[in-house]
């Protein structure tokens, strides 16, 4: 029985032929080294041995996704065709493994890669534009709400396959409604200072909790399979967020306080009249987060990042789920006051100090001042940062494929899970 794909250890497989073997090399040193992701590669994990038949499933079981190079010599070999057969396999079982495709040069990949898209290296090279479209392959993005307009709702609810009918049902109603649909990445194992599901939480608007029958009907928020979503459900109650608390018939609270919660049968794939009023209702009774959450860029103002709409702007705001702010969209007066209001209100300060740009160490210098996350990056050799912010770690880059790893790298311990991609 294979793990659920959360609690795989490695987020790719990667599938190739030996003969590219220097570019596979330079990927995995890319995407292990500057992007931060976990790799399962034949060159480290089988210390020189062969990948037997009998292993390839097990090996792609313990990953949440398959990158596989398809070039004119690895289409011919029957390992790759394998891999990704499994990988498909796998993709049906399992929701969210991701199947990630580059096709080198004009290597024929339309007769395996049936209803399968893919990127191209037409010159078998990497660039910051390969890095961008692989990065976002592992965020799907083409049902995520942008969210420096959307008005999130928390979802608290189960994703396990046999007692999640009702909050699929829920959720269709949410987006049909407009809204964006936040949780808690499975995955994540970090969330900056403080407890990281009350602080997503607390960037959202409203609130909606789904509890589906566990085999008990008592449940309690200190222990046995309820806790969890009681626990959430108290924190928004205490946060005073407008609410939709949808259970199934058979759960109640030892403690009394189910009593306004809704009916609906876990197995239920409509929303009952009254569930769908409620959720209808949300939209006239969300209001603006407690903690809106955002990223403050400190960077060269010059730059192309700095540009509104450009790629590594959408690629940041992709990767977290948070919409970014930097220095050129603030217009308020006093200016130099608005600046300062926004970095420290800001969930991070991710600052760019190449060449010790004094702008942006001043703004990190600020965030970190506020008690705010702050992440340092800047082009060039690895050094130390400047003196003032020597506690921080610096993450440093040489080339445009390697900052957009890098941020990755950065950012990936603050991201959001949206619903809506998924859904």
């Amino acid at each position: 029985m294979s793990l659920p794909i959360h609690k795989r250890e490695f987020d790719f497989f990667l599938s190739h032929a030996h003969k590219d073997a220097a570019l596979v090399a330079e990927l995995d040193r890319w995407m292990t080294e500057k992007a931060g992701f976990s790799v399962w590669y034949d060159a480290r994990e089988l210390a020189g041995g062969a990948l037997l038949a009998t292993d390839l499933q097990r090996a792609i079981e313990r990953c949440r996704g398959i990158l596989l190079l398809a070039s004119l010599e690895s289409l011919e070999r029957g390992w790759v065709k394998a891999e990704y057969n499994s990988a498909m396999d796998e993709r049906a079982n399992h929701e969210g493994f991701r199947v990630v495709v580059l096709r080198l040069g004009n290597a024929n990949v339309k007769e395996l890669l049936r209803g399968t898209t893919w990127i191209d290296l037409p010159e078998s090279r990497l660039t910051a534009e390969t890095a961008v479209a692989v990065i976002q392959a592992a965020y799907p993005g083409e049902k995520r709400p942008n969210p420096a307009t959307a008005r999130d709702v928390y979802l608290s609810c189960s994703w396990h396959r046999e007692d999640s009918g009702s909050a699929r049902a829920v959720c269709a109603a949410l987006v049909e409604e407009g809204f964006r649909l936040i949780g808690d990445a499975r995955d994540q194992k970090g969330f900056g200072r403080g407890d990281r599901v009350e602080r997503i939480i607390s960037s959202c608007g409203a609130f909606v909790g789904v509890v589906p029958f566990r085999g008990g009907e008592g449940a309690t928020a200190k222990e046995g399979s309820y806790k969890y979503f009681l626990r959430e459900i108290d924190f928004a109650a205490r946060l005073g967020l407008p609410s939709v608390i949808v259970a199934d018939p058979r759960v109640s609270r030892a403690d009394g306080l189910g009593g306004s919660w809704l009916r609906m049968e876990t197995g239920a794939t409509q929303c009952p009249v009254e569930v769908a009023a409620a959720l209808e209702a949300l939209s006239d009774g969300w209001r603006d987060p407690p903690e809106p959450q955002y990223i403050f860029w400190a960077l060269d103002l010059e730059s192309e990042a700095a540009r509104p709409g450009g790629p590594l702007r959408h690629l940041v705001e992709r990767v977290t789920g948070m919409p970014i702010v930097v220095g050129n969209d603030i217009h308020d007066v006093p200016l130099h006051s608005a600046i300062r209001s926004k970095i420290t209100g800001a969930f991070l300060v991710l600052a760019d100090i190449t060449d010790d740009n004094v702008n942006a160490c001043i703004e990190a210098g600020m965030g970190l001042a506020a008690g705010r996350n702050v992440e340092l990056v800047a082009r060039g050799k690895s050094r130390r940062p400047p003196f003032m912010l020597r506690d921080l770690q610096l993450e440093t880059y040489e080339s445009e494929f390697e900052h957009v790893g890098i941020l990755h790298k950065v950012l990936r311990p603050y991201r959001r899970r949206v619903v809506n991609a998924e859904l």
